[in-house]
């Protein structure tokens, strides 16, 4: 089994209900070709660098990210990335195998600083003892 990474850039005017379909969709060819799905992990909202069309729906200037983590043969892959292209809401598909499991997509830990308390922990609060 070779594992892949696809990720799918879906564009804003595909409803959300049809999104949910598209990746039921490829989850089901995935599975049916003795694949597994490991993760979906939605990426979030992100502008492009620069302008892309599709002729159904125009100029696309930002979409929604999509990662999906999966295991399959190499025929999976291709019906996967057939799905995808042939459906109207997705801009953008690029699949990748990985090799390594730490070659995965992770978030970026370090983009945000860790914010330290402002004030020390407050050490005068005590329990109260039992008055002899």
């Amino acid at each position: 089994m070779v594992f892949y990474e696809t990720f799918v850039l879906i564009h804003a005017k595909f409803p959300a209900s049809e999104t949910k379909l598209l990746m039921r969709e490829t989850a089901r060819v995935i599975v049916e070709r003795e694949g597994a799905l490991f993760r979906i992990l939605d990426l979030g909202w992100r502008h492009t660098a620069k302008a892309l069309y599709k002729k159904e729906v125009g100029h696309i200037f930002y979409g929604r990210w999509y990662s999906l983590v999966w295991g399959g043969s190499p025929k999976a892959k291709h019906e996967v990335e057939e799905t995808l292209v042939h459906n109207t809401g997705v801009v953008r598909q690029h699949t990748i195998p990985i090799s390594k499991p730490r070659k995965f997509y992770s978030n970026r830990s370090t983009y945000y600083p860790l914010i330290k308390p402002l004030t020390p922990p407050l050490t005068h609060h005590v329990p109260m003892r039992e008055i002899k």
